[in-house]
């Protein structure tokens, strides 16, 4: 990755930036020298508001398949937007929509006050009156009578009137405005009514009437309005996409000038590119500006370059979760193709079961297409498909069909791997990795730390290999008898040596080195949850597979109980497989060596979907 620097005449900004959005090569950077900033160009407030007016139409139409436009000059599109009768019309629309929607809400107060009065005789339009006030309210029809003798013997030139629904009861009461009856309202449970509100007039018979009349009346200009905006979003709907789309790339390229610095007559960009597109940078640079530019590598620089990768887009997943976790550092060595291995095979040895594998890989597939694809679901969704064929392969290596052992039906004399018989080996096998994976981050470790000049802990990471391949014959040897005396005793004094080398080599990390063997056994997960799904997986064959000798009701009830059960254990069983996959790579490995904390690498760029050059 390159830092670079380039000048152009101010004259040739807008075709600079337009080059180098099109090209897509370049991370801006603010640049440190001392000079102005560049002002933001006078037309960026005009672009913002024109796209929000764009974006507001659009939302006010219905989605249509869109036909790609060619783009346009900025000019051209400014002048395009402002003079679209098109627009216009849906902002009136939308606003006689809303309208109509607010009506509607008055409309359902209106009803719902006429519906709470309709046990009186009250007119609501003659109630108002310039020497009273009057309100109305519901309460607990319990508290109605104590209220109304409350009421008339605390107010004078009063008037109550009332009605009781069931355990509820609407009250009129109309009194002297000097007079105050905070102190009795606030006594009682009381809901007080709108009677000011629009609509709320004439009797509660005649309000009921105009709001049917009335909703009719508003449900035909609704409809009249949604056809018209429906026959626009036919025509219009294309063209307004495009321009949102240009306004957007314009809008982005109008707010670049915020990393740009100048001189009276030229402007100066920095930024970092990829190695190999400097040159092409350069070139596509010197010919678009016939020549009018000076390009330069920043060699002296002390910032941290971003990190780029470059992985097909169906591993791009994995770069998530790690980023997710911490985005790599460009100068440090990325774990992700590490991660892109290992982590398949753990949760493929944790499941070991075709049945499982088939189910999770449906589930997985259906939760995908129903999630942001910018999203974290997506993307765990899309490891968990790559995991369920590694469920599947490890299912046919262990004979493992929902627990039931099919492989000598399939390949003759071919049992497979047996989780009862060789479990032993599989111990092994969680070991082997758990061994593998420890030294080759304490081995990036190393690599990382003599890079960053950090050489006490770069030696440190040596000693610790040490310790933990001598230790772990030491206690192979001792506990198990896998090594003779001859060679685990040797080893055991060679691991005392090396703890203590890596403790007074490590400083304050010291307390990290009893995390080594302890990490190490970590990996007997694998094994161990591994043997949990099949011993359960096996125990539902053994109660619950459904026999047709059973009889036809008994099979069918089998039939539901086992698939179920298998469910429940193939869900547990890939939590387990996902968060232990994460654990054993994001703990027991990352730990070892990676640092994290970069900086994404993110081209000043952009993406046409709706425009065509």
């Amino acid at each position: 990755m390159d830092k670079v620097r380039v000048v152009c005449l101010e004259k040739d900004r807008r075709a600079a930036v337009r080059i180098l959005h099109k090209l897509g090569v370049i991370d801006l950077r603010r640049s440190k020298l001392t000079l102005q900033d560049v002002q933001q160009p006078e037309d960026l407030n005009e672009i913002n508001e024109l796209l929000i007016r764009v974006d507001g139409a659009i939302a006010l139409l219905g989605k249509r398949e869109v036909r790609k436009s060619k783009s346009v000059p900025l000019n051209e599109l400014v002048e395009r937007v402002k003079d679209s009768k098109a627009i216009n019309e849906i902002y009136q629309l939308g606003d006689a929509r809303r309208s109509l929607t607010d009506e509607g809400k008055l409309l359902d107060y209106a009803e719902y006050v006429a519906t709470a009065f309709s046990g009186l005789k009250v007119n609501f339009s003659q109630l108002k009156t310039d020497a009273l006030i009057v309100r109305g309210f519901s309460m607990p029809a319990k508290q109605l009578s104590d209220f109304m003798r409350e009421f008339s013997s605390k107010t004078r030139n009063s008037e109550l009137v009332f009605s009781r629904h069931g355990s509820s009861a609407v009250v009129i009461v109309a009194y002297d405005k000097k007079a105050n009856i905070d102190d009795i309202l606030k006594s009682y449970t009381l809901n007080e009514f709108d009677l000011e509100s629009k609509y709320v007039r004439e009797t509660p018979a005649s309000i009921l009437e105009n709001v049917r009349r009335q909703r009719a009346m508003n449900a035909a200009e609704m409809s009249k309005i949604n056809a018209r905006l429906g026959h626009i979003s036919d025509e219009q709907y294309s063209t307004l996409a495009g321009y949102s789309e240009m306004l957007n790339i314009e809008l982005v390229r109008a707010n670049a000038s915020s990393y740009f610095k100048k001189t009276d007559s030229t402007f100066i960009v920095e930024g970092w590119v990829p190695e190999k597109s400097a040159s092409l940078l350069r070139n596509t640079l010197t010919n678009g500006l016939s020549g009018r530019v000076t390009f330069d590598v920043i060699e002296e620089n002390d910032e941290l370059a971003p990190t780029l990768t470059n992985r097909p887009k169906f591993l791009r997943s994995f770069d998530y979760m790690v980023e997710f976790f911490s985005v790599p550092r460009s100068d440090e060595i990325d774990p992700t193709w590490i991660f892109i291995l290992s982590f398949p095979i753990f949760y493929g040895l944790m499941i070991s079961d075709v049945g499982y594998g088939i189910m999770s890989l449906i589930l997985a597939t259906l939760i995908k297409r129903k999630v942001d694809p910018d999203g974290l679901m997506y993307n765990v969704s899309t490891l968990w498909q790559i995991n369920s064929v590694s469920a599947m392969f490890f299912g046919v290596l262990s004979n493992q069909y929902l627990g039931i052992p099919l492989n000598q039906y399939i390949v003759a004399n071919y049992t497979g791997l047996n989780w009862f018989t060789d479990i032993s080996f599989i111990a092994v096998i969680s070991i082997v990795f758990g061994l593998a994976q420890v030294l080759l981050g304490l081995a990036f470790g190393f690599i990382n730390d003599y890079n960053h000049h950090k050489k006490k802990l770069a030696y440190a990471k040596i000693s610790s290999i040490i310790l933990v391949i001598s230790a772990t014959i030491a206690i192979a040897g001792g506990l198990f008898g896998a090594f003779n005396s001859g060679i685990y005793l040797p080893s055991a004094a060679i691991a005392i040596l090396s703890l203590l080398a890596t403790l007074a080599l490590s400083g304050e990390k010291a307390l990290e080195v009893i995390d080594l063997i302890s990490h190490t056994l970590s990996y007997m997960r694998i094994m161990g949850f591994g043997l949990a799904s099949v011993i359960i997986a096996f125990l539902i064959d053994f109660a619950f597979t459904p026999k047709l000798s059973d009889g036809i009701l008994l099979f069918i009830i089998y039939s539901v109980i086992f698939l179920l059960l298998h469910v429940l254990n193939m869900i547990v069983s890939i939590f387990e497989g996902l968060v232990q996959g994460l654990r054993l790579n994001f703990v027991e490995f990352f730990t070892k060596f990676y640092e994290g904390g970069g900086i994404k690498f993110k081209p000043f760029t952009y993406k046409r979907v709706h425009t065509e050059e």
